[in-house]
């Protein structure tokens, strides 16, 4: 069971990003690593988590079988593709497929939102690891 006290799902959901992140960078998972996150929303299939990570921390690879965006809300991101290197500043958007942006890091103290809908397959495979919980 969850030991999460506060609503994922809603006909409406509120939040204020700079309270969040603050409340995030004060973890102790972000003063340990570097990172911490808070999932937002999580309904069926759709998920928000908002993320705080530390300058020149790395994030990783996309790894899941769906596609996602990574939303720079402060700070920045630089990450690579088929294509080259990039950077992303803050009020940039990324959509990327599965596993199709590697080797994604902080360039500044940063905070950013994941959005993702997962495909059929993570969600039968998400299902049966919750069945398991």
């Amino acid at each position: 069971m969850s030991s999460i006290s506060r609503p994922l799902a809603g006909p409406s959901l509120t939040f204020h990003l700079a309270e969040q992140v603050a409340t995030l960078r004060q973890d102790e998972a972000y003063r340990r690593s570097g990172r911490a996150g808070r999932t937002l929303v999580k309904d069926e299939r759709f998920r928000v988590v908002l993320l705080a990570v530390a300058d020149n921390v790395e994030i990783g690879t996309h790894k899941a079988d769906s596609p996602m965006t990574l939303q720079v809300v402060q700070g920045g991101l630089r990450y690579r593709d088929a294509g080259g290197q990039y950077e992303l500043r803050e009020g940039d958007l990324l959509f990327f497929g599965p596993g199709q942006a590697e080797d994604i890091v902080a360039t500044a103290e940063t905070a950013l939102l994941l959005t993702l809908s997962a495909t059929n397959d993570d969600y039968k495979q998400e299902g049966r690891a919750n069945a398991n919980s």
